[in-house]
């Protein structure tokens, strides 16, 4: 039994040792003080006109904006900054009148210089990066309710097409927020699980809030449409609306109770809102720059420390984050 023991404390040993020895081989391979270079590509099509040229250098300034003042952008080492603009398409994104500005990312990959047998290299696929959200509602919040199929073409009247778009661009709409945790500066709040929201303050509030009774009616609205719905799911649905009294159904909406609806006028889940159309200023050409978000969450040493103890490189993505001038960032978003 002690023979048992001791060679099982052996082998523990051994691997605790390997492990930290080939932890010690990675960060031998990356090369964190070599001067690095910026590039900035487009992936951007679908415009008409010279649409395509303006929102392009309206990214350019956003881009600025971002990596002048921080010091993980403006003067790479460890990596090649390779800065992507990539558009965002979907047809039924446009047709809801929530949505005005044209939408886009702004991704900015940290291409890591390697030593592999002698040769270097750098890491060109799925890099780490960190991503700017620009002019897209769908960003910046809790889940949505879009998980709604729909129009199934197999199997649904043609009829039944334009009700089901109606009934889900209706729910699409929809979505949960995560508390405030912080009024940075005017234009700039951080909510909770660090979704980071640049704005207009001068503008309408950008999100508004929706009453129990709005998505009880959506939700039973897309139930109505097919037949077996409407037989089996509206009746239950319509029972279940029956028995709120006035007060329940203007209350402001939260996610929870039935699953069903997925709301209720109790707070225990988090707030149900909308995007609000009137806060995009539509004097401004769909390429002005008028919303964005992203991911903030300060690292602290201890965190970055153990990033480059199993990683064996910097975390640049947290670096860039905790580089970020927030009270600068409002001075992105056009305003005339």
């Amino acid at each position: 039994m002690k023979y048992f023991v001791a060679l099982l404390l052996l082998v523990l040993i051994s691997g605790i040792v390997i492990a930290k020895s080939v932890i010690a081989q990675n960060s031998e391979k990356y090369q964190p003080d070599k001067p690095g270079s910026t590039k900035t590509e487009s992936n951007l099509w679908q415009f008409e006109g010279n649409q395509k040229s303006v929102y392009e250098n309206n990214l350019a300034k956003v881009t600025s904006g971002f990596t002048k003042d921080n010091s993980v952008l403006s003067a790479p080492k460890g990596f090649d900054l390779h800065i992507w603009y990539f558009g965002m398409y979907d047809d039924r994104y446009k047709l809801r009148d929530c949505n005005y500005g044209i939408r886009s990312e702004v991704r900015f990959d940290f291409e890591l210089f390697i030593l592999e047998n002698g040769k270097e290299i750098k890491w060109i696929v799925e890099p780490p990066h960190f991503s700017v959200f620009l002019n897209n509602t769908a960003s910046g919040h809790g889940s949505n309710y879009c998980n709604y199929e729909g129009y199934k073409v197999q199997d649904d009247d043609p009829s039944l097409e334009i009700p089901f778009e109606k009934a889900v661009a209706g729910l699409c709409d929809l979505f949960v927020i995560f508390p405030l945790e912080n009024e940075i500066a005017p234009g700039v709040r951080l909510y909770g699980d660090g979704n980071l929201i640049v704005f207009n303050p001068d503008r309408p509030p950008f999100w508004v809030p929706v009453t129990v009774k709005e998505v009880m009616g959506l939700v039973m609205t897309y139930y109505s449409i097919r037949e077996a719905d409407k037989q089996f799911v509206y009746p239950y649905l319509k029972e279940a609306f029956d028995k709120m009294t006035p007060e329940e159904l203007n209350a402001p909406a939260y996610n929870g109770g039935d699953p069903v609806f997925d709301v209720t006028a109790e707070k225990d889940g988090l707030q149900i809102m909308r995007f609000n159309k009137d806060y995009w200023d539509r004097s401004l050409p769909e390429t002005a720059i008028q919303f964005i978000t992203l991911h903030y969450k300060f690292t602290d040493d201890a965190e970055m420390q153990e990033s480059v103890q199993n990683n064996g490189h910097a975390d640049y993505p947290a670096l860039t984050v905790n580089a970020i001038n927030l009270n600068s960032l409002a001075g992105l978003i056009r305003k005339k």
